[in-house]
C-alpha cells in the first residue's frame, strides 16, 4: 500500500456512506437489523445490501464488528489497520477502541494452541464507564 495515499478517505459507495454516517451518528453498536431500520429511508431495503456494505466497510477498517454482540460500530479514528481491542461499558454499551501494539497482537496471537494456527483475535473488555460508575454509586 502506497504511504501517500493512506490518509485520503476511501471511496465510497452511497450505500457505505449512509451505513458508516448512520453507525457514527448513533455512536453506540448497531445490529445490522437496526441499521437496516435507519437507512430504509435512504432507500436502503434489503439485507444482503446492508451486509455487502458493512463487510466492504469492516475490510477498509471503517466500520468493526464486536463479536459479543453481533453489532457493528465505526471506528473511532476514522479507520485503522485491524490490529485493535475493545472496551465496552455493559450499562450503556459505549464502546471505546483500544489501538494494539504489533507486540500485544503477536502476544495475544501467541496464546493461541498448536492445534489452531492464529489468525486473528478479537479481544473485547466488559466494564462500567466513569459516567455509569458514579449513577451507580450515587
Amino acid at each position: 500500500m502506497n504511504a501517500a495515499h493512506h490518509h485520503e478517505t476511501p471511496k465510497l459507495s452511497r450505500n457505505q456512506s449512509e451505513i458508516l454516517t448512520c453507525l457514527r451518528d448513533a455512536k453506540e453498536p448497531m445490529s445490522a437489523y437496526a441499521i437496516l431500520d435507519r437507512v430504509r429511508e435512504a432507500g436502503i431495503a434489503h439485507p444482503p445490501t446492508v451486509y455487502r456494505a458493512l463487510n466492504d466497510l469492516m475490510q477498509k477498517g471503517m466500520v468493526h464488528r464486536l463479536q459479543s454482540r453481533a453489532a457493528f460500530v465505526a471506528c473511532g479514528h476514522g479507520a485503522c489497520d485491524g490490529k485493535f481491542a475493545f472496551a465496552i461499558c455493559r450499562r450503556c454499551e459505549r464502546v471505546v477502541e483500544i489501538a494494539l501494539s504489533d507486540g500485544d497482537q503477536a502476544a495475544l496471537l501467541g496464546l493461541a494452541p498448536e492445534e489452531i494456527s492464529p489468525e486473528q483475535v478479537t479481544l473485547e473488555i466488559a466494564g462500567l464507564c466513569q459516567d455509569c460508575q458514579s449513577q451507580l454509586s450515587a
